[in-house]
């Protein structure tokens, strides 16, 4: 794997190939019956010893962190913070399962409800956040009682890697947590097409995830999918936006434009176009893209040339179709590297490509609204339903709003981190279920019910 800041070789890992992922699977098959018996004091403690694992290596993870993503280091710092926090955050909410005893009023029986771990979960994850989807994904699944193989994207497996090595040295049992590392068309297939795993919970491409969704298919799987995002944010005319605009800038092009619920088209109300967009593309300009290991790095490269390409050729095909360049541009030859300049599009209209594609890179799309209608068909005007954001002076009406598009999340007059109380996830094609919350707890259970007579 590459440095995509350099260009140079930073690591090699196995190609992990089907026999492979079977001896993983198996392995977790063995472990996973006594780690679900085991107390779920216990499975926290464990998981809470990990937590504290993570964080003594939090210098280390942030660096290798940096280093196979491309992001700046102080945001790769922050991603590992922040999965010690989401790790404390699952292991307690184990604690807080609750099964359900309904009153019936039968005399000589009773109804029990429980909730049992799935079994053998699949993790499957992104090169944008490694670690914080990961552990996302991961804590949950083992504070429950399943056992977990996961897969790393293979431009990024290292924080993987390392993770597992620290949750080992924590005391998880062997086998309860294990990586495979590989492509996803070949190692990513084999684990998601296992029939031993009972769970298949995947961050990534519609794409990809509608393939997933299709083996999932033939051993009824369950799925959770968090997929694509294309996330609008209406800027209403009494909206205090000069305020705003910092927030609405980072939230556009922080880890370079590349995560999902970043926004991506930002509808302007016409009375303060003129004077946002000179605002805001001036703001853009001063953004610096350069070495991550830099700490005014604002920008660091693209993950990897695959995506570096796509966003060239979607924003090369909107100007084609008519779009006007505000700001940046694809860079004019190969010596940028994968260093992509921060870009605003105007003269948007409906039917291009680049308003319907996900846009993993430094674009911001901005379009002109004049009412509250066609701001809200805007928003809604895409297969995605991830997120989005209202900036509104009147609250009834951001609410109203709200309500009315279509996302699973919706952020109102503040832009801040998904946080761990509340299920993150996604309508339309933007994914299946719910992660994060005790709903996602939830997720890696199965309801069971005992009917007993006396």
């Amino acid at each position: 794997m590459l440095d995509p800041a350099t260009g140079q070789v930073i690591a090699r890992v196995p190609l992990c190939n089907d026999q492979v992922v079977d001896k993983a699977v198996a392995g977790a098959l063995r472990a996973q019956p006594s780690w679900a018996d085991a107390p779920v004091e216990h499975r926290t403690s464990l998981l809470l010893e990990w937590a504290r694992a993570v964080s003594s290596r939090l210098d280390q993870l942030s660096l290798l962190n940096c280093r196979e993503t491309g992001k700046p280091l102080h945001a790769a710092r922050a991603e590992v913070e922040n999965a010690v926090q989401l790790i404390h955050y699952f292991a307690e909410e184990a604690r807080r399962l609750t099964g359900h005893l309904p009153l019936t009023g039968q005399p000589g029986s009773q109804t029990l409800v429980f909730r049992e771990p799935v079994g053998v979960v699949a993790a499957i994850t992104p090169f944008n956040y490694p670690i914080s989807t990961l552990v996302t994904k991961a804590t949950p699944a083992l504070a429950v009682g399943c056992a977990v193989v996961a897969k790393p994207d293979e431009h990024t497996p290292l924080a993987t890697l390392e993770l597992a090595r620290l949750a080992e040295e924590a005391g998880l049992p062997p086998g309860v947590f294990q990586v495979v590392t590989g492509p996803g068309p070949e190692t990513g297939r084999a684990l998601a097409a296992h029939p031993k795993v009972a769970l298949v919970t995947f961050t990534g491409s519609t794409e990809v995830g509608k393939f997933i969704q299709k083996l999932a298919a033939d051993g009824v799987k369950r799925l959770i999918l968090e997929l694509g995002g294309h996330c609008p944010a209406i800027l209403c005319r009494d909206a205090d936006w000069v305020r705003l605009l910092p927030s609405i800038l980072s939230q556009a092009f922080k880890n370079s434009g590349q995560y999902c619920y970043r926004i991506t088209r930002l509808y302007v109300a016409r009375e303060i176009w003129d004077a946002v967009l000179e605002k805001l593309t001036s703001a853009a300009a001063t953004l610096k893209a350069g070495d991550p290991r830099d700490p005014e790095t604002d920008l660091g490269p693209l993950n990897n040339p695959h995506i570096f390409d796509r966003v060239r050729k979607q924003v090369q095909k909107a100007l084609s179709q008519g779009a006007a360049l505000a700001l940046g541009g694809p860079p004019p030859g190969k010596d940028s590297g994968l260093y992509f300049p921060p870009t605003v599009l105007t003269d948007l209209r409906p039917g291009m490509d680049i308003l319907r594609e996900e846009i993993f890179g430094p674009v911001l799309l901005v379009l002109p609204f004049s009412d509250e209608q066609e701001a809200v068909d805007g928003a809604n005007d895409t297969p995605f339903g991830l997120a989005a954001y209202v900036f509104c002076g009147d609250l009834s009406r951001a609410l109203r709003m709200a309500h009315r598009i279509q996302a699973g999340s919706v952020w109102i007059n503040d832009i801040h981190q998904a946080r761990p109380e509340a299920p993150f996830g996604g309508m339309k094609q933007s994914g299946l279920g719910r992660e994060k919350s005790r709903f996602g707890v939830e997720a890696f259970t199965e309801l069971k019910t005992i009917y007993v007579s006396y």
